[in-house]
């Protein structure tokens, strides 16, 4: 069957949830300070709020990559400096600001030296005691501190360990690894403006008395679920489109505005699926002649490839995308919010690469 036959078989169907992005001009009054910007946790109860503009935070990550620019064995091991053998720095980074999130090779580096302001923290792995031994199920120790699912291990992942439990500090972060073997590793952080004061919460120091509050551990728990507000001030969109050759079609035009789309799902027969996820979906704001978004489908929603060897029931369950298979169809989600003021459209295109 060629690609034409196959488009000429192709129905989805699409589900988009619209909210006033201004409720009307209640929810967010025309005001001259700048907006609430959620930190540490907040940024997880606030998630309707990451499409907001951050006045004064600026994200950055920084890794093991290869300093001099030769990526010497995959960037194995660059460390920043040594204070000694079991304390090698790969990070080190003046505050105010918020570990957000941490990478590691496996477990390798464990222990991990967290040094918030002076004060040396020691996190690792359960694989950490026998490292040429690695245990199943391992989990981040202490593990009230670095729970799942904030933190997830190679031996899920099958390839790193992975953490995502805010670290703030006020005047500066340091992490060291206390083994150097194929020491990769890669780190997001934000930093602050002194003086700020339209964070949602004081940026204080992170202890061991720092545990993860069950709300945001709950609400990480519905992941692959549907996280989309109800309410009456939310209105869906539900349809199908039926596209053949090398044809693009817009998937729908809202006028509703000023709005926000909360959640976007499109639903395909089995068969059909690997042709819509290369497909390229593309977004356009105000009627900006330019799209916002360009991506092939199975990219945009979390997936390189549909290419689904385990026979798993999801392929992505991510916060806020997820592509799930059934019996009959491969379902896509994604909740991330996306605010316009005046109009929104959404186009379908065959790639022209395939």
């Amino acid at each position: 069957m060629n690609l034409t036959e196959y488009w000429s078989c192709l129905v989805f169907l699409l589900l988009i949830a619209c909210g006033c992005a201004v409720s009307q001009g209640s929810q967010i009054p025309n005001s001259d300070e700048p907006p609430i910007i959620p930190v540490g946790v907040d940024a997880y109860r606030m998630w309707d709020r990451w499409a907001y503009l951050r006045i004064g935070q600026r994200a950055y990550m920084t890794s093991t990559f290869d300093r001099t620019g030769g990526n010497r064995t995959a960037d194995a091991g660059h460390f920043l400096y040594q204070l000694a053998d079991d304390f090698n720095v790969t990070m080190d980074v003046m505050g105010p600001g918020v570990l957000e999130f941490a990478r590691y090779n496996h477990w390798h580096g464990s222990p991990w030296h967290y040094v918030v302001d002076g004060n040396d923290y020691v996190v690792q792995e359960s694989s950490t005691a026998d490292p040429t031994k690695p245990v199943e199920n391992s989990v981040f120790l202490p593990e009230r501190q670095f729970p799942h699912p904030l933190t997830w291990t190679w031996s899920v992942t099958k390839g790193a360990d992975l953490m995502w439990v805010p670290i703030p500090f006020e005047k500066s972060f340091t992490m060291a690894y206390g083994r150097t073997c194929y020491g990769t590793g890669y780190y997001i952080f934000h930093k602050f403006m002194p003086g700020m004061t339209n964070l949602s919460r004081p940026i204080k120091s992170w202890t061991m008395n720092n545990i993860p509050p069950d709300d945001v551990l709950d609400l990480i728990r519905k992941s692959g679920s549907d996280i989309a507000p109800k309410g009456d001030s939310i209105t869906a969109l539900a349809g199908t489109v039926n596209l053949s050759g090398r044809q693009k079609k817009d998937i729908v035009v809202i006028r509703k505005a000023p709005s926000t789309i909360r959640v976007l799902k499109l639903s395909i027969p089995r068969q059909y699926a690997d042709v819509l996820a290369r497909a390229r979906l593309r977004i356009y704001w105000d009627a900006n002649p330019i799209p916002s978004v360009d991506a092939p489908v199975s990219l945009l929603f979390g997936a390189g490839t549909l290419y689904n060897r385990e026979d798993r029931e999801y392929l992505v369950k991510a916060f806020p995308v997820s592509i799930q298979f059934t019996a009959s169809t491969v379902d896509f989600a994604m909740y991330f919010p996306m605010p316009f003021l005046k109009s929104a459209r959404l186009e379908l295109e065959e790639s022209l690469g395939m």
